[in-house]
């Protein structure tokens, strides 16, 4: 297992303050470096931190609004393009205008758009109210202006009509009923006006809701509905005019938006910069991390410039600042990483797990969930999310799901059938002591990742130079006697069918490791050469190494049992398969397969997730656990271009 974690060289860099900001814009600013603050890893008198420029930051908010109608793409410019759209001469107020007429023209064109927009919505709405009497043939206006009547228009639950219908017959009202929508009743009244008062409460007591038409109605509502409906088409074209016109609006000013854009984003992160800077009176400094990869060619175009000092030092030679983490692997490895970092980003003197884990967590997947149609299906999902949406979801779907293909091969599973093909190895649910064989298989692949993870953890403590947790903690050297010790005995045993202990055995697996254990802290300490050798409070040392030696002999064999769970959910996905295919056969025919599919989504969408989230567990508990701490930082370089 390689490292898989670049290396990086430490870089202080000096020159004129005249010449910061273009030397920044060329050869700082995307170009894969990492500033940290200067005035605090710098020791040198007279150095002080650049002032805060903050007056970019409104420009560069309101173009980054404004970039929503442009659509604008951040370039990555080479030293010419630089020195031509960057640090050539431009006033700001230049700028600051050009924007102020985007703006006027954006919020012109959203006022005549909201006012086309209002105007359309009160004529559908004139049509809602007219719909309801569309059939009757009478002049809305002259409804309106009768001397000594009123006309009332609007609906109510059609059972309180009918309840009351022969009350209101008694009264001075007329009543048009002129549509019904489910129990609801649309109906107009007329009335004499002296008694306008008295039948508006009877209705208003029935529960109606009066709906008042406009004025701007003229004629008979279905001549009226046509007319309005007119209006709406000029309304709309209207619309689509001043659309296409601030459209050839904006490809006219884009250009421009495009060039000044550039310029106020390169020369705001030319600001920001100068927060990790400092300077004395006529030079800047600047210091950060540069990957080992690209220091020789950053070195390369330093050294042609007379004014820049460039030094550079090992991470080991830094004592102030701890190197950020970048991971390297290969493409197999690299859609894990993303699992790896929710746990945390290794720290440079850390082996990268990300390996071991792809390594581990797509045989898990895949002895827990084989199945030939459904790991097709999960891997071709994947492959789509990989490729089109560049998900790391996607890649590691597509692994687990080409592990799951292989193992339902080894299972002869198709669909959660077993009648198709015939199995390679063994069916989880038929053949004799199949259920103890996988059992047994999972708890001794635990054995086997426990035991990679104690060496990956003995690496690590090797790196970091902890030569006392190397030797003597439960995941190091006394761990892997004892571990392992246990483990071998036990595997020969049930080989030999006889069990194979003896009184070498007993010191070398048992008494050796775990007096190394009870004894950790002052053994760390005698070769530590530290001061002294055994706590002053030995009752209280004794109390504590008991119970860590407890600890330890729990924890290797909850994690040893743990690992049951792979063969557990190997059985479990089988068992769920054998229901589905059993309703199958009970319905047969259109039904049967309606089953079939709907059964097969339900275990690829969530046993796979629960099984996926298993995986996880067993990688983060049982595994990481025993050798991997995270405690890394995120590779942060200057760029624009992520913006």
């Amino acid at each position: 297992m390689t490292m898989a974690i670049e290396q990086m060289k430490y870089v202080s860099i000096l020159g004129p303050v005249e010449l910061f900001q273009e030397f920044v814009l060329k050869h700082i600013i995307n170009s894969n470096v990492q500033l940290e603050p200067a005035h605090k890893t710098l020791n040198m008198p007279g150095l002080i931190p650049f002032d805060d420029d903050t007056s970019l930051d409104n420009l560069k908010k309101r173009m980054r609004i404004l970039n929503e109608k442009f659509h604008v793409d951040v370039k990555r410019y080479d030293e010419q393009a630089l020195e031509r759209e960057v640090l050539s001469p431009m006033e700001p107020h230049v700028i600051e205008s050009y924007i102020t007429e985007l703006e006027e023209r954006i919020i012109e064109h959203r006022k005549r758009i909201e006012h086309l927009k209002a105007d359309i919505q009160e004529r559908e709405k004139i049509i809602s109210q007219l719909m309801p009497i569309a059939g009757l043939k009478v002049d809305i206006d002259e409804m309106f202006h009768f001397a000594f009547m009123k006309f009332r228009f609007g609906y109510l639950p059609r059972e309180n009509f009918m309840k009351q219908k022969e009350y209101l017959v008694d009264m001075d009202v007329v009543t048009v009923p002129v549509a019904e929508e489910n129990e609801t009743l649309w109906l107009a009244y007329f009335m004499p006006d002296s008694v306008s008062p008295v039948i508006d409460n009877v209705f208003s007591a029935l529960g109606f809701t009066r709906v008042r038409i406009s004025d701007k109605v003229k004629g008979t509502p279905e001549s009226s509905i046509e007319a309005l409906k007119g209006e709406i088409q000029v309304l709309q074209s209207r619309i689509d005019e001043e659309e296409k016109a601030f459209s050839r609006y904006l490809e006219e000013k884009k250009s421009n938006f495009d060039k000044y854009y550039q310029r106020v984003l390169y020369l705001s992160k030319v600001h920001e910069v100068k927060k990790f800077s400092s300077h004395t009176q006529g030079t800047f400094f600047l210091v950060g991390w540069i990957p080992l990869k690209d220091y020789k060619t950053f070195a390369a175009k330093l050294e042609t410039m007379r004014e820049i000092m460039l030094s550079s030092e090992d991470p080991d030679c830094v004592a102030k600042v701890t190197p950020p983490t970048v991971m390297k692997n290969k493409s197999i490895f690299k859609p894990f990483e993303s699992l790896v970092t929710m746990y945390g980003l290794p720290s440079p003197t850390e082996m990268d797990p990300t390996p071991l884990l792809t390594l581990t967590y797509i045989l898990m997947f895949g002895f827990m969930f084989g199945d030939v149609g459904q790991g097709a299906i999960i891997a071709l999902i994947g492959l789509y999310l990989y490729k089109a949406r560049k998900s790391a979801l996607g890649g590691v779907m597509f692994y687990v799901g080409i592990s799951s293909t292989i193992f339902g091969f080894v299972y002869g599973s198709v669909f959660g059938s077993e009648e198709i093909i015939q199995p390679i190895w063994i069916s989880p649910l038929h053949g004799k002591d199949t259920i103890n064989t996988l059992l047994y298989l999972a708890v001794g692949y635990g054995v086997l990742v426990n035991l990679v993870a104690i060496i990956a953890n003995m690496i690590n403590n090797t790196r970091m130079r902890r030569w006392g947790k190397l030797l003597f903690d439960k995941n190091g050297l006394a761990g892997l006697l004892f571990y392992g010790g246990l483990a071998l005995v036990a595997g020969l045993s049930l080989l030999k069918g006889e069990l194979l202990f003896s009184g070498l055995v007993l010191v070398v697996v048992i008494i050796l490791p775990t007096l190394m254990i009870f004894f950790k802290e002052p053994l760390e300490h005698l070769v530590m050469k530290k001061r002294p050798i055994f706590p002053n409070e030995k009752g209280i040392f004794i109390v504590e190494s008991f119970f860590e030696l407890f600890e330890t002999l729990l924890s290797f064999f909850s994690g040893t049992v743990s690992f049951a769970r792979v063969g557990a959910f190997a059985l479990n996905h089988a068992g769920l398969s054998l229901a589905v295919w059993t309703l199958y056969h009970m319905m047969e025919g259109i039904g049967g397969l309606f089953i079939v599919i709907i059964g097969n989504a339900i275990t690829i969408g969530l046993e796979g997730l629960i099984v996926g989230i298993q995986c996880m567990r067993l990688e983060y508990y049982e595994i990481f656990g025993r050798f991997y701490i995270g405690e890394g930082r995120e590779f942060k370089p200057v760029r624009v271009t992520e913006d």
